[in-house]
């Protein structure tokens, strides 16, 4: 189920917790766009001609393209690659950006899933993050989407904010799952080296939740989802019936994928590829013929890590016998002696061929993920 993925780095202002690659110079998208096509035509054989079941506009901000933009970059993705008519196409926006007009043009050009960055329905938390919309239109957007006729809609959240109680934190979860969504995806604040926020941090003018309120306020996000049937099937992410993220499906399960965009990544099954994160680099690049990517070579111990990293964020978790059938026996015996101890904790639990970790240890996702690994080569 290969996919692919378009990375628009383009912001109308930074958030001050945000560390992916984005500018806030807008003056040169047109410029932007003729580059992107370049590098899609340029790179059509690095997944090969497979039937693409998801197409991914992320960013950045990918609501600042206006239509003819967007219109050029669908008509260029169809002109290269053989789209399925049942594909999932999703779009990341900003709610402020979500008017009814724009939603028309998305519908027009083929979106069937939106991805909105609410973060929060509480003022102080989005004026604290510096985000471009307020309460009001983040709910307004939600109402625009559903009369637009999508009905395939993802919610970003954000807890662990300073100053976000339990109280404020269950008013917001309990406020999404109300409102015209069918999927949730919910991340606890990271202070990133170089954000704002993170300097903050350091300075002493933010202060980090406890360790027990972030527990709290996800064991809490937890209850309120599955009262609501929403299906919790990865760490972060969670669902109402036949509603999963495709995409974001794909990277879990080890599927190729084409990335296009300043900073974007790609993976084949056997090696992997990274744009360079500069807009002005990249579009220098395609405009001279130079490199604007690197490529990795993956080894077994490379595909291994990265099967524990992806798949084990999923309910399903990973497959015993597909392990031992791709990675062979040695890499086998290692991965089923390592898991005993978190089996017997009750952080790990193997059902049949599968094993997976448990709601409880997906709290401790990334250091049971690291014993799993194979020991460091000397």
């Amino acid at each position: 189920m290969p996919g692919i993925y378009i990375h628009i780095p383009f912001c109308r202002q930074a958030c001050r917790y945000c560390d992916f690659y984005f500018t806030v110079s807008l003056s040169f998208l047109d410029d932007f766009v003729v580059a992107l096509q370049k590098e899609i035509y340029e790179r059509q054989e690095y997944i090969g001609k497979p039937e693409i079941e998801t197409v991914y506009f992320g960013g950045g901000t990918p609501s600042v393209l206006k239509e003819g933009q967007l219109f050029t970059l669908m008509e260029t993705i169809h002109s290269v690659y053989h789209v399925s008519e049942n594909a999932e196409i999703t779009f990341e926006a900003n709610p402020d950006d979500l008017t009814p007009e724009y939603l028309k043009m998305l519908k027009k050009a083929g979106f069937n899933r939106l991805s909105i960055g609410i973060q929060s329905f509480r003022e102080t938390d989005l004026q604290l993050m510096r985000r471009s919309h307020n309460a009001e239109q983040a709910r307004a957007c939600l109402s625009y989407a559903a009369k637009e006729g999508f009905t395939n809609v993802n919610m970003d959240l954000i807890y662990g904010i300073p100053g976000l109680s339990i109280h404020d934190w269950e008013t917001n979860v309990k406020e999404a799952a109300s409102l015209p969504v069918t999927h949730i995806s919910a991340y606890h604040l990271t202070y990133e080296s170089g954000t704002v926020f993170d300097h903050w941090r350091k300075k002493g003018r933010l202060k980090e939740i406890s360790e027990d309120d972030s527990v709290e306020q996800y064991m809490l996000l937890r209850r309120i989802l599955a009262a609501e049937r929403f299906n919790h099937y990865e760490i972060s992410n969670f669902a109402r019936e036949g509603f999963r993220s495709r995409h974001n499906s794909m990277y879990w399960k080890g599927e190729p994928y084409a990335g296009f965009g300043p900073s974007a990544h790609s993976f084949n099954g056997t090696t992997r590829q990274w744009n360079i994160p500069s807009v002005k680099r990249y579009m220098e690049a395609l405009r001279e013929g130079t490199a604007y990517s690197e490529t990795e070579v993956l080894s077994p111990r490379d595909r291994y890590h990265d099967y524990l990293i992806t798949s084990l964020r999923t309910a399903e978790g990973i497959c015993m016998k597909e392990a031992e059938k791709t990675f062979g026996q040695e890499i086998f015996h290692h991965l089923a002696s390592t898991s005993t101890n978190f089996i017997s904790s009750g952080e790990m639990i193997k059902e049949g061929t599968q094993l997976r970790i448990s709601p409880e240890g997906w709290l401790r996702a990334d250091m049971i993920i690291s014993r799993l690994m194979l020991p460091d080569q000397e």
